[in-house]
């Protein structure tokens, strides 16, 4: 097998780098905070069926959890992007290691 460009190994470094960029841990904790909403809109989607005036409450507060979340992403990804030199990583390698960051315990 041949090391390329394309090889996990050659986004080690890359990697690193991301985690030490104060953006890249905006971007991280809007992704946990994106999975927060989530889990309050499934909360409302099961409170829905006891009350309906609850669960639309609780579906309001999930989705809007969810939309700063998100917005919180894209504008930490962004920023991190522009913060890089021009050989950036590609996209799909900058999802990998967002996801793979968010997924991990804090510690």
């Amino acid at each position: 097998m041949a090391l390329g460009p394309n090889d996990d190994h050659s986004g080690m470094d890359d990697a690193t780098k991301l985690r030490g960029n104060a953006h890249w841990r905006l971007a991280v904790w809007g992704l946990r905070l994106a999975g927060l909403g989530l889990a309050v809109i499934a909360g409302g989607l099961v409170t829905r069926l006891w009350s309906t005036g609850a669960g639309l409450s609780i579906l309001a507060v999930g989705m809007g959890i969810y939309l700063v979340g998100g917005v919180v992403v894209f504008i930490g990804f962004i920023l991190v992007s522009r913060a890089l030199p021009r050989l950036r990583p590609s996209y799909w390698r900058f999802r990998r290691t967002l996801m793979h960051d968010a997924l991990q315990a804090l510690s």
